[in-house]
């Protein structure tokens, strides 16, 4: 049987009633980078401490309290204990000292060295609220595949940013696309953590919490779950061309019945066709298209967006705008539905279509829901949003059919 490690040390030093001394020293000296230096503060709590505190000194110890400067206890040694100085005593009464504040500089250059490369890798406005936030929940921490993981993660953004319009892709199709395994995004993969902080910073929006928030900030960048989930509502659309999807349209169209279209769809629509001259209606509640289609004697065809649009009906509106069709818009007169029509215009360039402060009048009525939430300026007109506060009431699409479809003609 082996000897224990402090079995050379002399019984002035081994003595049990200094372990609790040994201890802070030694903490002091492995926080030190192993330097023997300072002070430490030691309370005297019994009568058998403070004579092993005076053998281990050489003096006499009488009070409470002792200042052991370690520099001088250094000395002491080195002349008296047989094994040497400080760090050896110290090694031999308890083991291999550590460096461990070599230690902890090394786990943060380990754990800044992912985050490091994400700053190196990526150049846009948003990467330091990117970093900041891997740093701040610890993502990567302890991770030894962290680098390849902030690699991966690069790849993605930068891909899905340059992605501009393109048409909507599945994140199973992306991940295998550029990682070289289709389940790389899935949402219990770190990579996918990692690339929705970079998505959320990109966007300036808050991290999304819920699996609809996630979804959601997916699709804003053009990434579905998967090619047939999400849809577009549509009615009388023309394409032109002899490719399955225009042949569908030009069916539907033909027999005015709406159609969904699919981010599927998107894919394999080689063309939109000439659209230069076209007026189209896009429409926030499928109630208005549904209608339209009812009556089937709208000049326009009818996109609708079924609230927020999602990414198939962005494909289908960036597909239309840039083969020349113009777009009208109409959508609820509340808060939510401003903010809508706002992001429309904006995007699409889209023009208000009896949207304004007059319409809103002519419809509210004092039985008309209440209106909630934050207002929304409505920049197409500046006396919109105001008439919508004094009178504190909403006017949903639905409520107002009749006039759309007498401006339309249908009715």
């Amino acid at each position: 049987m082996s000897e224990p490690l402090n079995a050379t040390l002399p019984a002035w030093i081994n003595d049990a009633d200094l372990d609790a001394v040994w201890v802070r020293v030694r903490e002091r000296v492995e926080s030190n980078r192993l330097e023997v230096r300072g002070r430490i503060n030691l309370q005297i709590r019994t009568r058998s401490e403070r004579h092993a505190l005076g053998r281990l000194l050489g003096r006499t110890v009488t009070q409470d309290r002792l200042g052991l400067d370690l520099v001088s206890l250094d000395e002491r040694l080195r002349e008296r204990s047989g094994v040497g100085g400080l760090l050896a005593v110290l090694a031999a009464h308890g083991g291999p000292l550590q460096d461990l504040a070599a230690q902890r500089a090394e786990q943060v250059a380990a754990r800044e060295e992912p985050l490091a490369l994400a700053l190196a890798l990526v150049d846009r406005p948003w990467r330091e609220t990117w970093v900041a936030g891997l740093r701040r929940t610890g993502l990567l921490t302890h991770r030894a595949d962290a680098s390849r993981v902030i690699s991966d993660s690069v790849l993605v953004l930068e891909a899905l940013l340059a992605r501009s319009e393109a048409a909507p892709i599945s994140r199973v199709e992306l991940a295998a696309e550029l990682l070289g395994d289709a389940h790389a995004l899935d949402e219990d993969r770190l990579v996918h953590r990692v690339v929705l902080r970079g998505l959320a910073a990109a966007s300036d929006v808050e991290l999304p919490v819920t699996g609809q928030e996630r979804r959601a900030l997916w699709e804003f960048h053009g990434v579905l779950p998967d090619l047939l989930s999400a849809t577009c509502l549509s009615w009388g659309l023309r394409v032109g061309g002899n490719a399955p999807v225009a042949r569908r349209l030009d069916a539907a169209a033909q027999a005015a019945d709406p159609v969904h279209l699919t981010a599927w769809d998107l894919r394999r629509l080689p063309t939109w066709g000439d659209q230069g001259g076209l007026t189209l209606l896009v429409c926030e509640n499928p109630r208005v298209l549904e209608a339209v289609a009812q009556h089937a004697t709208s000049p326009w065809p009818v996109v609708c967006t079924s609230g927020e649009p999602n990414t198939v009906v962005t494909g289908v509106l960036s597909g239309l705008v840039r083969a020349g069709a113009t777009l009208r818009y109409h959508g609820d007169f509340d808060w939510p539905g401003l903010a809508i029509a706002s992001r429309v215009v904006e995007r699409f360039g889209a023009v208000p279509w009896l949207m304004g402060a007059a319409d809103y009048e002519s419809a509210v009525r004092a039985e008309s829901p209440e209106l909630t939430g934050r207002p929304v300026e409505a920049g197409w007109d500046p006396e919109l949003a105001p008439a919508m506060q004094a009178h504190g009431r909403c006017v949903h699409e639905e409520s107002v059919l009749g006039d759309l479809l007498a401006a339309l003609g249908a009715g």
